[in-house]
């Protein structure tokens, strides 16, 4: 028996024995210093230490005296272990502001796949799809940390759908191995950042080399020349597939699928790995494409955590101190999700979308507005209901020498009536409206008289009607379709932000399935509004009176 067996034995005698506790670290700091620590011994101290502080034997001197053991048993075993890792990063920081530990029982299953995909020789790609918001990009984020300071000899990369996802990772990086909150500099002390450039997403560790340590780039970004991914270093890609919108357009996937290949997936050398996050959208989407090559390969593992878990029925994501979402939450979103979207970003279940009447690829879309002042200028509508229930209004434009009407802005908002109604009109006002259109079942009377008090207000003519609609909306959808898609032009996808009012239009109008649930049609219903304006314009009728003088 070993010299750390028989100390863990005497412990296991002599559990209250708070010298023996400090034999046993005396011994594996020596250890360590000798770089002979192992982390069976490690974890086995740490167990124990953890058993004595929940215990309630130990009086407020002891407690202090095991707290830092514990923290320096973690520190050790940190080169060895994610988990460890993870702990001792944050074992300063207040409980709350912690990333790891309060969502730790939740992920240790990523964790371990994260530590396979690590630490085992013949782990070549590890796929993960988990809901949104669940934190599973910032905990590979860190894991990625932990092998930077495990080997700093290989050059990572890191890509995502936008560079502004990609300026995110690059940021959440340096804070956790730069900022003092972290105990990075402690648990990799030869890990230094020696050089970093902001402008480039990319650091080097260490020394410098003929390629950062680790480059945080979009996939549609410049990497030829400029980046490669190591042997034994990570190729890490997280939400390659930005939005709802693209995921319907077959296009658009297989030019996500080229970039990704043709910029990254051929910057990699012999050894590297390949870690895939995102949601699943499409069976035709980077992840699903990559898996059909490499299912049934060794190194290949898939991990899924969907959001409810389908023994218990209870959230896989209800973390500590009121983080993440509990059962409740998911259940209403099942309910006001349509089933595809539910399953893809809550189930990880990729869509296979049938009916789908307004295709990505099928919408004519333009790159830059025509020049000088249109000749026209409408919106229409759909009033905000109740609840989750979205207003809609587009606003279309029509230039003379174009048979067309170009979408040039619109409101997409759930937001309460009184602010809706605010943007409404500022909108109406600032595109310089000419004729508007209100549906006015329900209180939409009412919230157009209010947008046409304040587009008065702020001294702007626009003609502002408002019309009862008997019929459903999926009939008027349908029966508007040709028309929509053949004479309207829609900006490019690179012409909107994420999160932006044009954003969501775009995602409901793409969404829209003639089959299914549509929890949000109403992008769509204003369109048809659109097309009811303009292929039925309001006539009046002229009668005979007698002359008044």
């Amino acid at each position: 028996m070993g010299i750390c067996e028989n100390i863990l034995a005497s412990l296991d005698r002599s559990p209250k024995d708070l010298t023996i506790y400090k034999d046993l670290m005396a011994y594996l700091a020596h250890e360590h210093v000798a770089e002979r620590t192992k982390h069976t011994e490690l974890l086995e101290a740490r167990k124990r230490i953890s058993r004595a502080l929940r215990a309630g034997w130990a009086d407020a001197r002891s407690l202090e005296a095991l707290g830092g053991m514990l923290r320096d048993a973690l520190t050790m075993d940190a080169v060895h272990d994610l988990d460890a890792f993870m702990q001792a990063m944050e074992f300063d920081r207040e409980p709350e502001e912690r990333l790891w530990l309060p969502r730790r029982s939740h992920l240790m299953v990523l964790c371990q796949a994260l530590q396979w995909f690590e630490t085992d020789k013949k782990a070549e790609l590890l796929s993960v799809s988990m809901p949104p918001r669940t934190a599973k990009s910032s905990t590979a984020c860190m894991a990625m940390t932990w092998h930077i300071g495990r080997n700093q000899n290989p050059s990572n990369l890191m890509t995502a759908h936008s560079g502004k996802l990609t300026k995110h990772f690059y940021e959440q990086l340096i804070a956790f191995m730069e900022d003092p909150t972290y105990r990075y500099k402690e648990i990799f002390p030869d890990a230094a950042i020696v050089h970093r450039s902001a402008e480039d997403e990319s650091f080097h560790v260490g020394r410098r080399r003929a390629y950062p340590t680790c480059t945080c780039r979009s996939v549609n970004g410049t990497l030829t020349g400029a980046v490669e991914v190591g042997e034994g270093g990570w190729l890490y890609s997280d939400d390659l597939v930005e939005d709802l919108e693209e995921a319907m357009s077959p296009r658009r996937l297989e030019s996500k699928w080229e970039a990704y290949v043709n910029q990254c997936y051929d910057r990699r050398k012999k050894g590297s790995k390949q870690l895939m996050v995102g949601t699943r959208w499409d069976v035709a989407d980077p992840i699903g494409r990559m898996v059909g090559l490499h299912d049934g390969e060794p190194g290949f593992r898939v991990l899924t955590i969907p959001a409810l878990d389908p023994k218990t029925g209870e959230s896989n994501f209800d973390y500590m101190y009121g983080l993440g979402f509990d059962k409740h939450y998911y259940l209403d979103m099942e309910r006001t999700t349509d089933k595809a979207t539910f399953a893809a970003k809550y189930k990880g279940v990729p869509m296979v979308r049938e009916g789908q009447l307004f295709n990505p690829d099928e919408l004519e879309r333009y790159l830059t507005l025509p020049q000088g002042e249109p000749q026209a200028t409408i919106a229409a509508v759909d009033t905000k209901g109740t609840g989750s229930d979205y207003a809609a209004m587009p606003i279309l434009s029509r230039w003379e020498g174009y048979s067309k009407w170009f979408l040039v802005g619109c409101i997409c908002d759930n937001a309460a009536p009184d602010v809706v109604n605010g943007r409404l009109a500022n909108a109406i006002v600032n595109h310089r409206v000419q004729q508007a259109r209100f549906e006015s079942n329900a209180s939409g009377g009412a919230y157009a008289d209010a947008v046409a008090k304040m587009v008065a207000d702020a001294g702007h003519l626009c003609s502002i009607q408002k019309k009862y609609t008997m019929s459903s909306k999926q009939t008027r959808i349908l029966a508007a379709q040709p028309w929509i898609i053949s004479n309207i032009m829609f900006p490019d996808a690179g012409l909107y932000s994420v999160g932006s009012d044009m954003e969501r239009f775009m995602g409901q109008l793409t969404g829209y399935v003639l089959e299914g649930k549509n929890p949000n049609d109403d992008a769509p219903d204003s369109l048809a509004m659109v097309a009811d304006m303009l292929l039925k314009p309001r006539t009046a009728r002229a009668r005979a009176v007698a002359r008044p003088i």
